[in-house]
């Protein structure tokens, strides 16, 4: 006869019997699946010993070929039933990048020592045996059975809900340094420009997403707001020159997780790092990917850690508030990237971006035509060290468009959204090209595209209602640039363009108003007194209007001055003269006002004039 010891495991409220595989807690069954027994059993004989992944995944799932990520849903299901949590663990610590540890005491109960049965003597009776036997089979067998079915049904592979649409909620910060929220926030921004790049999914745009940073709403409540299938959230912990990546995905609608995963990395290698997470979520979700975008992802470039970390410094403390003094210190802290890493595509990219907008009209810091060159040549620079670089090919499509060269910006701002569909500045940019070649429809419907990926981002909503007062439908501007003030009474962007399309409309009083607070927030910027100037002059306040002539006619001594702010003046005062010499010299720098000669209201009082149709030519919309 054998003998089988039979012995217990005690831990906490818990008691596991490891031969009739049963966990109990205080005397009642606890439901745990076969795989999820089989790694509670492996940590506990090794507890207090760090027990690595692979040796896990070997020891459980030996002879079969399983994806990490199966271990990890095991270990989530597992520290559930336990009660257990990675934040604060009484069981099972996660060492990350290694394994788990089973770091609860516990105490091994030893039991009697059970007989082995020897087989019964047959019968003298072989039919009543055989029935008897068979009775006692059925008996035995059946529950076993139906058992075994039920347990299948449950524990069978659900199908996946399907996802096309997906957002990345803000990554929480969990580095004991409160400054690196800006480090959260820009892998936030990576990870979803790393899934951008998928054109059969829907990427909800970085803007939108910070919208909900520190929101309390359920998931269910922000997938019903922004239309989307999946949320990814997750943590991010920064250490010295390594980063701790926990991402998880959940189908929204319903709150149910469908993949978790820990990331441990040097920071060298983060860029790699959000693409291989990007790459798992694709997999997870099974999206189809072209081979173009399958390449994409896997492509990656190593970054030193300090260029990467100036790099989100200078995009997320100061790109985003977009004022001069901002855009001075973006530049500065992309300029020290660069310094630091000279093979840093995306630091180029950023340089690009912050020169474009410098030689704006409502920035106007710098005279276009330079801040165009200098735009152009980091672009350049950007496309030469990665030629996939959505961003780049955004900002030479944007040097491209404004230097009028029509066709070559085309095809730059659609080449930006092949690699990157989901990019919606590019669909933003190309919405304002569309415009300036009178492709009215077009561009409300890529305005329309950017705003569904962004729908929180006001610079989006601003442009477009600046798109539809071209489109002469200025009640739907008003209503857009309003909902835009409601949001945020001091963004200057929208008091800029409402204030021109109350001239577009007519209505010049309040034009003075939305122009005046655009040159209060603004610390009085030419292209904002330019507008003013323009209210005032049609609003027959001509005194005023030429005190605001006089303050940018002096302030052209001391600074840089856009030609179209003296336009607008004098296109209020009904100086035809004056507003042709200074269109000449727009012409000559190459402004941003020029490009939407075609369709911009404004310069109405100007197109009679057989010079307007000249310059029109000149410029290359005829």
């Amino acid at each position: 006869m054998s003998e089988e010891t039979k012995h217990f495991y005690e831990f906490g409220p818990f008691r596991l019997d490891p031969r009739k595989r049963r966990l109990m807690r205080d005397g009642e069954p606890v439901r745990l699946t076969p795989k999820a027994l089989d790694l509670l059993l492996v940590l506990i004989e090794e507890r207090g010993r760090t027990v690595e992944k692979d040796e896990l995944l070997e020891k459980v799932w030996a002879g079969t070929v399983v994806e990490e990520n199966n271990l990890n849903q095991n270990i989530t299901a597992l520290r559930k039933s336990l009660g257990d949590s990675r934040q604060d663990s009484q069981f099972i610590v996660t060492v990350p990048g290694i394994g788990y540890r089973f770091v609860a005491d516990v105490r091994r109960v030893d039991g009697e020592v059970l007989p082995q049965k020897h087989k019964a003597a047959p019968q003298k009776d072989e039919k009543t045996s055989g029935a008897r036997v068979f009775r006692y089979a059925l008996l035995i067998i059946a529950p076993l059975v139906l058992a075994a079915l039920v347990y299948a049904w449950y524990t069978r592979e659900k199908p996946r809900p399907a996802v096309l649409s997906i957002m990345v909620l803000p990554l929480a910060n969990l580095s004991s340094d409160p400054e690196q929220e800006y480090f959260a926030d820009g892998i936030t921004d990576a990870l979803i420009g790393d899934l951008a790049k998928i054109s059969g999914l829907h990427v909800i745009s970085r803007t939108s997403s910070m919208h909900y940073k520190g929101t309390k709403k359920s998931l269910p409540e922000i997938a019903r707001e922004l239309k989307v299938d999946a949320v990814v959230e997750g943590t991010v912990q920064r250490s010295g020159d390594r980063v701790v990546i926990r991402a998880q995905l959940i189908h929204a609608a319903t709150d149910v997780h469908l993949w978790v995963q820990d990331y441990e990395r040097e920071m060298r290698d983060v860029l790699g790092l959000q693409s291989e997470i990007a790459q798992a979520i694709a997999r997870q979700i099974q999206i189809r990917m072209t081979p173009d975008e399958e390449a994409r992802l896997a492509s990656t470039h190593p970054v030193r850690p300090k260029a990467f970390d100036l790099y989100l410094q200078g995009r997320y403390l100061y790109w985003n508030k977009r004022t001069e003094e901002n855009l001075d210190k973006a530049i500065e802290h992309f300029q020290n990237a660069i310094k630091e890493d000279s093979s840093f595509a995306q630091a180029y990219a950023g340089l690009a971006d912050c020169y474009n907008a410098l030689g704006t009209v409502m920035v106007s810091a710098l005279p276009p035509i330079e801040s165009r060159r200098l735009a152009e040549t980091a672009a350049k620079k950007a496309l030469e060290l990665d030629p996939a670089l959505a961003d780049a090919h955004t900002a030479l499509a944007y040097v491209n468009n404004y230097n009028w060269n029509w066709a070559a910006a085309e095809q730059g701002y659609k080449r930006a959204l092949e690699l990157n569909p989901n990019y919606a500045n590019a669909h933003n940019f190309y919405a304002n090209y569309l415009m300036s070649r009178g492709r009215i429809d077009e561009s409300i419907a890529a305005s329309n595209r950017a705003r569904e990926l962004d729908p929180f981002s006001l610079a989006i909503s601003s442009q477009r209602g600046f798109l539809l007062e071209n489109a002469r439908r200025y009640d739907e501007a008003i209503e857009q640039l309003r909902a835009v003030i409601a949001m945020d009474p001091n963004h200057y962007h929208a008091h800029w363009v409402l204030g021109h399309t109350y001239v577009a409309k007519g209505q010049f009083e309040e034009a003075i108003v939305a122009a005046q607070k655009a040159v209060d927030l603004s610390q009085r910027a030419p292209g904002a007194l330019g507008m003013l100037g323009l209210a005032y002059g049609l609003g027959g306040h001509e005194a005023e209007a030429k005190k605001v002539l006089n303050e940018l006619l002096k302030l052209s001594e001391a600074r840089y001055v856009t030609p179209a702010a003296l336009v607008n003046v004098y296109i209020g005062l009904g100086d035809k003269e004056q507003a042709f010499v200074w269109l000449e010299k727009a012409y000559q720098e190459r402004s941003n006002y020029l490009a939407f000669l075609k369709v911009f209201p404004i310069v109405d009082p100007l197109r009679s004039d057989p010079r307007f149709d000249e310059l029109t030519r000149r410029v290359g919309l005829r």
